[in-house]
């Protein structure tokens, strides 16, 4: 099953799928999104394989070639949303600084196509909105009301030009090369994030990038600008910030994100934030 939500004469779109079975070409319109809402989808997507799963999307552009293939024995349901070439070329053009090259790689086949998680992006926030209010049957397609679509592209862009400024800076001359490694990056710093109270060593996140440590260490300072280690320590903070705020004991937070005593907890701490734990709890900071 395949529903149309709404369409219009400017190639705008919204569908919700619900299939157990399908293997299907799958083209993408304007930028086109496909979102997971239950189930796991497989794209092949320029020639790339995506296994796609429950709170995770896909997004390419009308140069993406992608077929999808679905096998499950439960219902595999989705969301497919379309925004138009003209509204991604207008909110790119206000929003960037250098909106004709941000415009370019988002329309042209220089466009990232990558699979997300809905967690780690602006976009990710509004399809569990929509997909959450489609499933509830409280959606309302009053478009003409409302800006969505611009809201959409808005939030597009934004992620897309984090993308574009990252690729741009990396030092490697094939734009494939540098592809393939951004996208490692990705994958190890969204790994990072889904175990912070694991204290992951190096050596997994490099095997979850599937380079060399060295490799790997150089690539994700390049693009984020911190290395691997000082990423899941500052996050690791930040997550203890909230326990403790939330009334958790110091010491068991710093037992939990693996400094070996109060002491070193309470250092690190103070560093990122400027106060100790104490302080941070009593002024409930």
């Amino acid at each position: 099953m395949n529903q149309v939500i709404y369409t219009d004469q400017d190639r705008n779109a919204i569908r919700f799928s619900d299939f157990k079975k399908l293997d299907s070409d799958c083209p993408f319109s304007g930028i086109g999104v496909k979102y997971v809402v239950s189930g796991e989808e497989i794209y092949f997507a320029n020639d790339k394989k995506y296994s796609v799963r429950v709170g995770e999307y896909i997004i390419g552009n009308e140069f993406t070639k992608s077929t999808v293939q679905i096998n499950n024995t439960s219902s595999v349901k989705g969301l497919c949303i379309d925004i138009s070439s003209g509204i991604i070329a207008e909110v790119a053009e206000f929003y960037a600084v250098n909106g004709s090259e941000l415009r370019e790689f988002l329309l042209s086949d220089q466009f990232f196509v990558n699979r997300y998680n809905v967690q780690n992006t602006g976009l990710g926030y509004a399809l569990l909105d929509i997909s959450g209010k489609i499933s509830s049957g409280t959606f309302v397609s009053d478009f003409e009301k409302n800006d969505l679509f611009y809201s959409l592209a808005e939030s597009i862009v934004a992620d897309q030009r984090f993308v574009f400024d990252h690729l741009s800076k990396l030092e490697f001359k094939k734009l494939r090369t540098n592809e393939e490694l951004f996208r490692s990056a990705l994958e190890a710093k969204a790994f990072i994030d889904q175990h912070l109270s694991e204290n992951i060593s190096l050596d997994t996140m490099a095997l979850q990038a599937g380079i060399s440590k060295y490799h790997f260490i150089r690539v994700f300072k390049s693009v984020f600008g911190i290395s691997p280690y000082k990423y899941q320590k500052s996050k690791q903070l930040e997550l203890a910030k909230y326990d403790l705020l939330s009334g958790e004991d110091i010491i068991s937070t710093a037992i939990r994100y693996g400094y070996p005593d109060v002491s070193a907890f309470s250092k690190a701490f103070k560093k990122l934030f400027g106060l100790s734990p104490r302080a941070a709890r009593k002024s409930n900071y």
